[in-house]
C-alpha cells in the first residue's frame, strides 16, 4: 500500500506542476468543424523519459456534395413536403424517400442509388439495400425466414403511397396476396352446386365458366375446383359474392363433405405502414404498432427499419457513431471485415430471457441514438418510441456489398427455446410472448453541416432535445464538485456455532461508523460531499422485500440512524440511502416468469467459462406489475424517516419484461411502469441517485454513479468518445465506476478520465476491516477498508477540484483526441482541460504536460 500511496503522490505533485506551468495548448474556442492530423515524435529508445511532441495540425474536412448518380435518382422522385428548412421527396414507384437539408443543399437518401451498380452485392444485398425495412419472421418452430419490402412488396406493386399532411404514410403488403378467397367451395355436393350457384346466374356464357372452373367425380356426386391462377381464383370470388354465396356457405359445403379449408391466417402475408413527416428540425419516420399485421402462425421477430439511411460509399471520408457504453466511433470503409457487425440492444440484455452464457461482458447502451457524419455533413437518429425494443446496427463496407450503414432493428414478439426431456429424449421447443409491444416505433431524423457536423454536435442536438421534452434544468449550485462515497453498511453471512452452519448479519460500517466518516472527510477539507449508503436496513446489502423497512440492530438502531440523518442535513452533505426495486434476493410472488413459464432467476456467469455460475450470488426479478405496489409501500414507510435523498440501485440500470401467460409485460411496458414508480418517488423525496442512468429515468435523477466511461471495445469500433457525458454534463452530477473499483484499482487514472469530462469523484469504501468480507459471497469488496484509501483520494480530489468546481454547471462544447492518451475538453465557459493518461510526458503545441497529468486553461 505505501508503495501505491508513493505512486500517487509523484502523480498529484506532477499534476500540479502542469497546472502551474501549462500556458498554451491546443486552439482555443470550440472548432469542431474540423479534423486533426496527428504526428507523434516518438522519443528514441535510449530516451525512455524524454518528451513526446504532438504536433496539431487542423485540416478541414472535406466539404462533400452529391454526386451525379444521387442527383440524377432525385430527378425521378417527386416533392412530398416542404418547409423552410428541409423539403421531403419520394420516388412513387421504389416506394425510397430523400430528404433535402436546404440550409446545405446536401440530400440524403433513404437507399444508396448507386446500388444497382455494385459489384459485390449480390442480388439479394441489392434488393436489401433498395428497401425501407427487412422483416424477419417465425415459424412454428421458431426458425426465422426474411422479407423486404422491394422484393416482396414494391416489386409486386402491393404497396400504396398517400398524402398526409407534411408527409406521407406507405403502406406495405408483403408475401403473397391470396384474397380470403374462402368463399370459393373446396368440396360442395352436385345437387348444391347447382341450386346455390349456377341456378342463380342468368347468363348462360357466365354459367358455363364457373362450371368450368370445377371438376365433377361423377362416383360421389361432389364438385372440387381446378387449381386456379390468383386473377382467376379472384374473379371467381367476385362472382359467387355477388350472388349471395358467402364464406359461410363454403365452409357448410367444405364440412359436409369432410374438407377443412385453408384459412386466411395461416397464409404467409404481412402489412406495415409507415409515416413520414417533415418538421423543422427534420424527418420523424414512424411504424405504428398497430397497424402491423400478420399470421398468428407467422409472429414477426423484428424489423429493421431505414437500415440503409444516409448509407456512405467507398471514398466517403467519416464514421458513425454508435451508443455503446460513453459511445464509440466505426470509422468509415475502416477494412476490419474480419471484424463481426455492430448490433446491440438499447438499455441492455432483457433479464427475463435465460441466458445461459456471457462469453463477453458489455457496456450497456444507455442513450437511444446512433449517428453518421460523412465529411462535412452529418445526421443522429433519435429513437423517440419504443426504444426499449430497439438495437442498433452497423457495419462498413466491403463485407458484403460496398456500402457503410448504421440504423435500428426493433423487436416485435419475444421467442425463446426450451428444452424438454422425456426419459432418455430431450426435444427444443419455441415459445412466443402473448402481448407484444403495440405501441409505436419511431425514430427521428436530424441533420448536421460544417462546424456541428460531428459527434459534439450529434450529443448537443440529444441534449437540446432532452432539455426541451424533460424541462431539465442547468446546475445551479456550482460550488465544489461532489465528492461521492458509498459505503457498505450490513450483509449476512454464513457462520457455524459448535459445527452447526447459521446465517447472521454482519456490520460493515454501521450508522455511526459512517457519520465518523463523514466527520473526518469534512475535517480534511472536502466540503461537497454525497452519502450512498448500501446496506443499511432489512439484512442489509442483499435486503429482503423493501415494502417494509426495519433499520439494522447491528448498524445501531434507529437513534443512530437519526443521528446520521440529522448530522447530514445540519452539514449539507446529500445523504442517498439506497434499494433495490427490480432485483430480488428471495423468490416472491411477484417474481416475473421466464417464456417457460419458469421463475425469473438471474446468475452471474463463470469468468473463466462464461456460463451460468451455481454457486454464486443469484437474484431474482420483480414483475413490472408489482412495481407500482411496491414502491408505493416503501415510500410510505420510507418519508418517515426523514431523509430527502434516495437511491435507485435498479431501477435506472435495467429494463426487463415478464412473460407471465395472458398477464405479460413486454420491456417497453416495463420501461413505462418503471417512469411512473420513479414519478411517485420524486413526490416524496427532494433528490434521486440513480444506478447506471438509462435515458428513461434522467428526467428524474440529480446524479448518476457508475455511468458508462467507455465502450465494450468491439472490434469493429476504432475510437472510444464520451457522448454520454456531452450530452448531459452540466445538468447532472455524474460519475463513473467507483475509483478504487475499477479495472486495474488505478484511481489516479480515475481521476484523470474524471477530469476530461468534468465528472465526480466516486469511492467505496466500509469502515471496519477488510478480512471479515473474506470467503464470503462479497469477497469482491476485499479492498474497500476506508482507512486504506480516505487520505490518498482527499489528496486527489483537493488537487482536482478547483478546476471540477469551474465547470461543474457547464456544457461540453468541444472534445478531441489529440493523440492516443492525450485528450482535449473544452466547456462553455470557455475552460479547456487537456488530459495526458500516457506514462510518459507530452509538448502539446509548445506547453509540457507531465506523464498521467493534466493541464487547465481558463480563457
Amino acid at each position: 500500500m505505501a508503495a501505491r500511496k508513493k505512486t500517487m503522490a509523484l502523480g498529484i505533485l506532477a499534476g500540479m506542476l502542469a497546472l502551474t506551468s501549462a500556458t498554451a495548448f491546443g486552439d482555443t474556442g470550440k472548432d469542431t468543424s474540423v479534423s486533426r492530423t496527428k504526428t507523434v515524435q516518438a522519443a528514441p529508445a535510449s530516451e525512455p523519459g524524454s518528451v513526446r511532441v504532438i504536433e496539431d495540425k487542423a485540416t478541414v474536412s472535406e466539404p462533400i456534395g452529391n454526386t451525379a448518380e444521387e442527383l440524377q435518382a432525385l430527378t425521378g422522385m417527386e416533392l412530398a413536403a416542404e418547409n423552410e428548412t428541409f423539403a421531403l421527396y419520394v420516388n412513387k414507384t421504389k416506394g425510397d424517400i430523400a430528404l433535402k437539408d436546404k440550409r446545405s443543399g446536401f440530400v440524403w437518401f433513404s437507399n444508396p442509388p448507386g446500388r444497382e451498380r455494385d459489384p459485390k452485392a449480390s442480388p439479394q444485398y441489392k434488393a436489401d439495400m433498395a428497401s425501407q425495412f427487412v422483416l424477419t419472421y417465425y415459424n412454428d418452430k421458431g426458425q426465422t425466414n426474411n422479407f423486404n419490402s422491394f422484393d416482396d412488396s414494391v416489386s409486386k406493386k402491393q404497396f400504396q403511397i398517400e398524402k398526409e399532411e407534411n408527409g406521407i404514410k406507405v403502406t406495405y403488403q408483403l408475401g403473397k396476396i391470396t384474397k380470403s378467397f374462402n368463399n370459393i367451395p373446396q368440396a360442395i355436393s352436385k345437387k348444391r352446386f347447382e341450386e346455390q350457384i349456377l341456378n342463380k346466374i342468368t347468363e348462360q356464357a357466365k354459367r358455363d365458366d364457373i362450371a368450368f372452373k370445377f371438376k365433377l367425380d361423377q362416383a360421389k356426386g361432389i364438385y372440387t375446383p381446378y387449381k386456379l391462377q390468383d386473377y382467376v381464383a379472384a374473379d371467381l370470388s367476385k362472382t359467387l359474392e355477388e350472388i349471395g354465396y358467402t364464406q359461410e356457405e363454403a365452409e357448410k359445403d367444405n364440412e359436409a363433405n369432410g374438407v377443412s379449408m385453408q384459412k386466411a391466417e395461416d397464409t404467409i402475408h404481412f402489412t406495415v405502414v409507415l409515416h413520414y413527416t417533415l418538421n423543422q428540425e427534420g424527418l420523424t419516420v414512424k411504424m405504428p404498432g398497430s397497424e402491423l399485421v400478420y399470421p398468428a402462425s407467422y409472429p414477426i421477430a423484428s424489423i429493421r427499419l431505414l437500415g440503409y439511411f444516409g448509407a456512405a460509399g467507398p471514398s466517403d471520408q467519416g464514421y458513425m457513431l454508435v451508443p455503446d457504453g460513453s459511445g464509440a466511433l466505426i470509422n468509415l470503409n475502416s477494412g476490419k471485415l474480419t471484424a463481426e457487425p455492430f448490433n446491440q440492444p438499447i438499455y441492455g440484455p432483457d433479464g427475463a430471457f435465460d441466458t445461459k452464457e456471457q462469453l463477453q461482458v458489455n457496456e450497456t447502451s444507455r442513450l437511444p441514438l446512433f449517428g453518421m457524419k460523412r465529411g462535412n455533413r452529418a445526421f443522429i437518429g433519435l429513437i423517440e418510441d419504443g426504444e426499449a425494443m430497439a438495437s442498433v446496427t452497423a457495419d462498413i463496407a466491403g463485407r458484403n456489398h460496398s456500402y457503410n450503414y448504421i440504423g435500428t432493428s426493433f423487436r416485435i414478439v419475444s421467442m425463446d427455446f426450451y428444452t424438454l426431456t422425456s426419459g432418455t429424449k430431450q426435444s427444443s421447443v419455441s415459445r412466443f410472448e402473448k402481448k407484444p409491444y403495440k405501441g409505436d416505433y419511431t425514430i427521428s431524423y436530424r441533420f448536421l453541416n460544417d462546424a456541428q457536423a460531428d459527434y459534439i454536435g450529434m450529443a448537443a442536438i440529444y441534449r437540446d432535445e432532452l432539455v426541451r421534452k424533460a424541462e431539465l434544468k442547468k446546475l445551479t449550485n456550482t460550488g465544489d464538485s461532489p465528492f461521492i462515497v458509498e459505503l457498505q453498511g450490513a450483509f449476512r453471512k454464513q457462520k457455524s456455532f459448535i459445527g452447526l452452519p447459521y446465517t447472521s448479519t454482519e456490520a460493515l460500517t454501521t450508522y455511526k461508523e459512517a457519520e465518523e466518516l463523514l466527520k473526518q472527510l469534512k475535517t480534511q477539507g472536502v466540503n461537497s460531499l454525497a452519502l450512498r449508503y448500501v446496506g443499511w436496513f432489512n439484512d442489509g446489502i442483499r435486503h429482503t422485500s423493501p415494502t417494509d423497512i426495519k433499520l439494522e440492530g447491528e448498524l445501531g438502531g434507529r437513534q443512530a440512524f437519526d443521528s446520521l440523518v440529522s448530522y447530514a442535513k445540519t452539514n449539507g452533505v446529500g445523504f442517498y440511502p439506497d434499494v433495490a426495486l427490480l432485483e430480488m434476493y428471495k423468490k416472491r410472488k411477484q417474481t416475473s416468469l421466464f417464456l417457460d413459464g419458469t421463475k425469473a432467476k438471474v446468475y452471474e456467469y463463470d469468468r473463466v467459462t462464461g456460463y451460468q455460475n451455481e454457486r454464486g450470488r443469484t437474484h431474482y426479478l420483480l414483475s413490472p406489475a408489482a412495481l407500482q405496489t411496491v414502491v408505493s409501500k416503501f415510500s410510505e414507510h420510507y418519508r418517515k424517516l426523514g431523509v430527502p435523498g434516495l437511491s435507485l440501485r435498479d431501477l435506472g440500470d435495467e429494463a426487463n419484461s415478464d412473460f407471465t401467460p395472458e398477464a405479460s409485460i413486454n420491456r417497453q411496458a416495463a420501461v413505462d411502469l418503471a417512469k411512473k414508480a420513479v414519478e411517485q418517488l420524486t413526490e416524496k423525496n427532494e433528490s434521486l441517485m440513480v444506478t447506471g442512468g438509462n435515458a428513461y429515468l434522467l428526467p428524474y435523477a440529480n446524479i448518476i454513479v457508475e455511468a458508462p466511461t467507455r465502450s465494450s471495445g468491439f472490434n469493429l469500433t476504432d475510437q472510444d468518445v464520451p457522448v454520454y457525458q456531452i450530452a448531459l454534463h452540466g445538468y447532472f452530477d455524474i460519475a463513473g465506476q467507483p475509483f478504487n473499483m475499477s479495472g486495474g484499482q488505478d484511481p489516479e487514472l480515475r481521476m484523470l478520465q474524471a477530469l476530461e469530462t468534468g465528472a465526480s469523484f466516486y469511492y467505496q469504501w466500509f469502515y471496519r476491516d477488510s478480512s471479515l468480507v473474506k470467503n464470503t459471497d462479497f469477497d469482491d469488496l476485499y479492498a474497500l477498508h476506508a482507512a486504506d484509501w480516505i487520505d490518498s483520494a482527499v489528496a486527489m480530489y483537493q488537487q482536482a477540484n478547483p478546476v471540477l468546481k469551474k465547470v461543474r454547471g457547464e456544457t461540453i462544447t468541444g472534445h478531441r483526441r489529440l493523440a492516443n492518451g492525450v485528450t482535449e475538453t473544452t466547456f462553455s465557459n470557455g475552460m479547456q482541460i487537456t488530459v495526458n493518461t500516457n506514462p510518459y510526458p507530452v509538448l502539446v503545441n509548445g506547453s509540457r504536460i507531465e506523464a498521467r497529468s493534466y493541464a487547465a486553461k481558463e480563457r
